[in-house]
């Protein structure tokens, strides 16, 4: 299932690992490539109300922050 392979997924800190794994299988490339290798950590201000706006304004992105 899906929530499985998201969970292995996000064990894996390293984003040249996660890399790794994406070229192994397409379903691992589908779920790495766009949910885990941007956005899955930020470390920003809060006065960056730039960023946070452009989060916001994208609910794929703000579901995963």
């Amino acid at each position: 299932p899906q929530e499985i392979l998201d969970a292995i997924v996000s064990e894996i800190e390293n984003p040249c690992d996660l890399l790794h794994l994406a070229v192994t299988q397409k379903r691992f490339r589908d779920l790495i490539i766009p949910w885990h290798i941007r956005y899955r950590v930020i470390f920003a201000q809060l006065s960056d109300v730039g960023l946070w706006e452009h989060i916001a304004s994208r609910r794929d992105l703000a579901s995963r922050v």
